[in-house]
């Protein structure tokens, strides 16, 4: 009872600082630019915290500590590549700093001509791939919180998309990012508390590794969850990470092209190194409890069965911090898309009141990742089969665009029709064959459709560098309209 006390004191403590800091800053946003891109004024040090903090989100901190109580060191794999997807979308795209882009949309663009069909297939994708990511993170809250209260998991679904959406709407980036730097800081504090405290009582890491099964120690735990799974894993999260909106606002926020850089690499690191640790966590809750039926439940009954109540409210609040945290990125890249794309879209016209629309069109986005998370069954289940479909394709055309100069728009658009629909047959697919139910199977498919059809299309009309100039001017309409100003017109962009 005084564990379940103490949590609740501080998820309840947790909560209103968040709302808080969101008010806060909601009374400081004065244009779509704040709210949205935070003035592109980001220093290094404060986009590392909240790049670190978004990365260790109810995915790695919940899904793969279930996975490592599955199969050991295999739950390395998910912030491994997590943290090896930000590092090289760090050093590979920060350069995309300079152009001063609001949405990864407006990359994708200036690779493609501008070209209408792949810029509205991945304003599409894109604003999806943010509902499937809100989800996870729905998922995780949800978990946390059927251990401290017991409550039905239906009602833990509504209760952490209320919450979710208390916090995470009122503010903009510029909240986002200054109160996920002091979450980054409860996060690796509360998890190096936890995984000290695992192995202490195991007498170091040695003395854990006898307690599971042999397979849990090879190499990322290989020998347990399968070569090929542990790949398919890492080149998703990679994949993901690349065509992530989330990660791009950090970098087109950032003050320097510098900062953009070596904050994304940093955060990749420190993430690469958490790996262990939730490794840890999981593999502790297995040798206290070998029979558990759900294991994304693992880390929760380790903290409410185990833990003195300190620690054990200690690190419920590290993981809301990084729920939170993660959310929050989703929802503010799902307004970004929503007022810069959906809208004119289906309008014809920028909103009269983007904020307003900004808002409303969240509030919608986490009712949909409600019930997607009422009906998903695991995280990393959820992960595996969302995210090739919704994310391959986009990263493909990413990289292909960003590094081969004959990439076209016709090839592009082989792509993201190619992945998905390989994706989805793949998942029908009546064999037990782990190779083919890999996601690098889709994603290698749609980077030869791209490259093939490339090959026998003309190149594009117009220089990166024209088109990122043509969307800048048509940007301005919306960067630096008021709250509460007349509709903005659309350019013939």
């Amino acid at each position: 009872m005084l564990t379940h006390t103490t949590i609740a004191i501080g998820l309840v403590l947790y909560v209103l600082g968040m709302l808080a800091a969101s008010l806060f800053w909601m009374r400081r946003v004065s244009s779509p630019a704040d709210y949205l891109v935070g003035g592109r004024s980001f220093p290094y040090w404060i986009l590392t915290g909240t790049t670190t903090a978004g990365c260790i989100g109810a995915g790695v901190m919940v899904g793969a500590s279930g996975l490592a109580y599955s199969h050991g060191w295999a739950g390395a794999a998910y912030p491994i590549g997590l943290g090896l997807g930000t590092a090289v979308a760090g050093l590979l795209f920060a350069g995309m700093r300079r152009y001063k882009f609001m949405t990864l949309s407006e990359e994708i663009a200036s690779y493609y001509d501008n070209n209408r069909i792949v810029v509205e297939f991945s304003n599409i994708t894109l604003f999806l791939s943010q509902l499937g990511w809100l989800t996870v993170q729905i998922i995780g809250g949800a978990a946390v919180l059927g251990v401290v209260t017991s409550l039905p998991r239906g009602w833990c679904v509504l209760a952490t998309t209320l919450v979710t959406a208390i916090i995470a709407i009122p503010g903009g980036l510029k909240s986002v990012v200054y109160t996920d730097f002091l979450q980054a800081i409860i996060l690796l504090t509360g998890f190096t508390f936890l995984a000290h405290s695992a192995l202490h009582h195991t007498d170091g890491l040695s003395g854990l590794m006898r307690t599971v099964p042999p397979s849990y120690n090879s190499f990322l735990g290989i020998a347990s969850y399968g070569g090929w799974n542990i790949a398919g894993l890492i080149v998703t999260f990679v994949l993901a990470v690349v065509a992530d909106p989330g990660r791009r606002l950090s970098m087109y926020g950032a003050r320097t092209q510098r900062g953009a850089r070596w904050s994304m690499v940093t955060a990749g690191l420190i993430v690469i190194a958490f790996s262990s640790i939730v490794a840890i966590v999981g593999m502790y809750a297995y040798h206290l409890h070998p029979h558990m039926k759900n294991p994304d439940q693992s880390l929760l009954w380790l903290v409410m069965q185990v833990l003195p109540p300190w620690l054990a409210a200690l690190v419920v609040v590290a993981v809301a911090s990084g729920i939170i945290s993660c959310a929050n990125y989703n929802v503010i890249a799902s307004g970004t898309f929503f007022v810069r794309h959906i809208y004119p879209l289906v309008t014809g016209r920028y909103p009269r009141r983007p904020l307003t629309a900004v808002r409303l069109a969240l509030t919608g986005a986490l009712l949909v990742a409600g019930l997607l998370a009422y009906h998903a069954r695991t995280i990393v289940q959820f992960v595996i089969e969302f995210l090739p479909v919704t994310m391959s394709g986009l990263a493909i055309i990413i990289l292909v665009g960003r590094f081969w100069r004959r990439g076209t728009w016709q090839g592009a658009v082989a792509a993201l029709i190619t992945t998905p629909i390989v994706s989805l047959a793949l998942m029908w697919l009546p064999t037990s064959n782990p190779v083919w139910h890999n996601p690098i199977v889709p994603a290698c498919a749609g980077a030869l459709a791209h490259l093939a059809v490339s090959a026998f299309t003309p190149p594009s009309r117009h220089s990166f560098q024209d088109v990122a100039n043509e969307l800048a001017r048509d940007r301005e309409n919306i960067e630096t309209s008021s709250a509460d100003s007349t509709e903005p017109a659309i350019s013939s962009c």
